[in-house]
């Protein structure tokens, strides 16, 4: 029998652990989408990893020109002899060194789009047919569908509008990428579609810098029968929105998906599309100044913090930043960034990016980091100094992509081989799961359906974690449960029915799901792993 005294110090240890988990305090995915989840907890409320008293409400985050001494702000074009908001670079301090803005960070186009169409070209295909069919009615935003029956000829409501905005940036990128790759034109307007109800997300509140998780008319199909501020939806009876309604309670990981989707399709689109991408840059500044002035709180209609995870982690204050200094070359942003980089933060963000139990307990917290750390690795290569971008680098290696490394996971796959420390080989395990997950993924439509994955081989950790918290239940509400997992993740065949598959545990042994071909997932899952891995050039088109 193992003595109180362990048990003690294992339990203490976890919940230090929790403390600092990357995703904890971030809301599951599925609040509020109308649909089962496999998740047993929601942690919403717990505020943990909360930072708001490690500066960042001080003069490193908040530039108010005050400190400057230089003579002028005039916001126009940097002449090196004022502070104009464009990235002054008139001295160096190597701790903060950030590149002069403009900088530019995507692949090379030198894509062959002239062989025949191959298996995973002609999946992604359809579903890119079945999205822009059946998956972003009304505005553009995202959600699942169900059917009366699986002849999918009449729809009798959508499901997932409480984490539209999440899967609505991811489906930008996907489109941002098979853009680029492609030259589609399809693609191209379903980028700037898909911008245009990402605007539609920030605007619809009526407050300044919030985002909407959903913006929809108010239609039966869409809106709650009842659509009551107490949960979270709002009608809109006068002004441009009037007609409409949104869910609000907005939650950081929300967020997450709008930044992601906004900076990849900024990059993509060129002069032709300039008002779009002014467009980009307004929304972002509006956001980014709304939550700076917030001292990184997500502030609701109400005026009051949401109790969805409203506090910005450190990660994500760099990132969107520098995504903002990526657009704007704003003084303000990059003063952020700067904030950041300072080695005597790096403690910080190291606490802030355990992710270890995440492979346990609140899985999807990892979709969210390796989502978060893409843009900072991609913009981080051309901005940051190089001892910077290498620490970035490791502490993704080390702690985001570590303990989902080999998973069975495409997205998470595509992402470290194209910002990690990956170097192909002749018999590379990375590229042949990419190729494998990719090829093995269900074909379109993404319907629900019941699987039973089994093993002999236990995680002997799960197992006693399982153990302990039939102990002491309370550590399930800092960490999420646990159940006992496989200790190799299972293929993507044999994983569980969801709406991004990327976010659900891959280790979970036992049933889940349900055999209902009417009710249809996004597959916006498939869409970015695939786009991702062709834009890196890792699939070809007739692979």
């Amino acid at each position: 029998m193992r003595s109180s005294r362990l048990i003690f110090f294992l339990a203490g240890l976890l919940v230090l652990i929790s403390l600092f988990s990357f995703a904890c305090g971030d809301d599951d995915d599925d609040d509020n989408d109308d649909q089962p989840d496999d998740d047993t907890i929601d942690d919403d409320n717990d505020d943990t990893g909360d930072d708001d008293n490690d500066d960042t409400g001080d003069d490193d985050i908040v530039d108010d020109d005050t400190t400057d001494d230089d003579t002028v702000d005039d916001d126009t074009g940097d002449d090196d002899t004022g502070d104009d908001d464009t990235g002054d670079d008139d001295t160096v301090d190597e701790d903060t060194y950030v590149a002069p803005w403009p900088q530019s960070n995507l692949e090379t186009q030198d894509y062959n789009e002239t062989p025949e169409a191959g298996a995973m070209r002609i999946k992604v295909q359809e579903y890119d047919l079945w999205h822009e069919a059946h998956h972003q009615p009304y505005y553009g935003s995202t959600v699942g569908v169900n059917f009366t029956d699986d002849s999918y000829t009449t729809v009798i409501g959508y499901f997932d509008t409480g984490d539209s905005c999440i899967w609505t940036g991811t489906y930008l990128v996907s489109q941002a990428m098979r853009y680029y790759v492609t030259g589609d034109e399809q693609a191209r307007q379903n980028v700037i579609k898909v911008v245009e109800a990402l605007d539609g997300h920030l605007h619809v509140t009526g407050r300044t810098g919030f985002i909407a998780r959903y913006r929809g008319p108010q239609d039966p199909l869409v809106m709650p029968t009842v659509c009551d501020p107490e949960d979270n939806c709002h009608v809109v009876d006068e002004g441009p929105y009037a007609g409409d309604f949104w869910k609000g309670n907005t939650s950081r990981d929300q967020y997450t998906g709008w930044f992601f989707g906004m900076c990849l399709a900024y990059d993509v689109l060129d002069e032709r599309d300039e008002d779009v991408r002014e467009m980009i840059r307004d929304d972002v500044t509006e956001v980014l100044d709304e939550l700076i002035g917030n001292f990184w709180f997500i502030i609701d209609s109400d005026g009051q913090p949401t109790t969805a995870a409203p506090n910005v982690l450190p990660g994500q204050q760099l990132n969107w930043a520098l995504v903002g200094y990526h657009m704007t070359g704003y003084e303000r942003y990059k003063k952020v960034v700067q904030s950041w980089i300072k080695d005597n933060r790096r403690s910080i963000l190291k606490l802030m990016n355990i992710t270890f139990m995440n492979k346990y307990g609140q899985y999807y917290g990892n979709n969210l980091g390796h989502q978060n750390m893409y843009n900072i690795l991609r913009l981080g290569e051309v901005y940051l100094g190089e001892d910077d971008y290498e620490f970035q680098r490791e502490l993704f290696d080390s702690q985001t992509h570590r303990f989902v490394r080999l998973s069975h996971n495409a997205f998470f796959n595509a992402i470290y081989m194209s910002q990690g420390d990956y170097e192909p080989t002749d018999e590379d395990p990375y590229q042949d799961q990419l190729e494998q997950d990719l090829s093995e993924f269900r074909d379109a439509p993404n319907f629900r359906y019941y699987i039973n994955p089994q093993t002999t081989e236990l995680d002997p950790l799960s197992v006693f974690l399982d153990d302990l918290m039939e102990e002491w239940p309370w550590l399930a509400e800092l960490i999420g449960d646990v159940d006992p997992q496989a200790t190799e993740a299972f293929p993507v065949q044999l994983q569980c029915s969801t709406d991004f598959l990327w976010q659900r545990n891959p280790f979970r042994v036992g049933p889940c799901g349900s055999d209902n071909p009417a009710s249809v997932q996004p597959g916006v899952d498939y869409l970015v792993a695939y786009w991702m891995a062709a834009y890196h050039k890792f699939i070809a088109k007739d692979m």
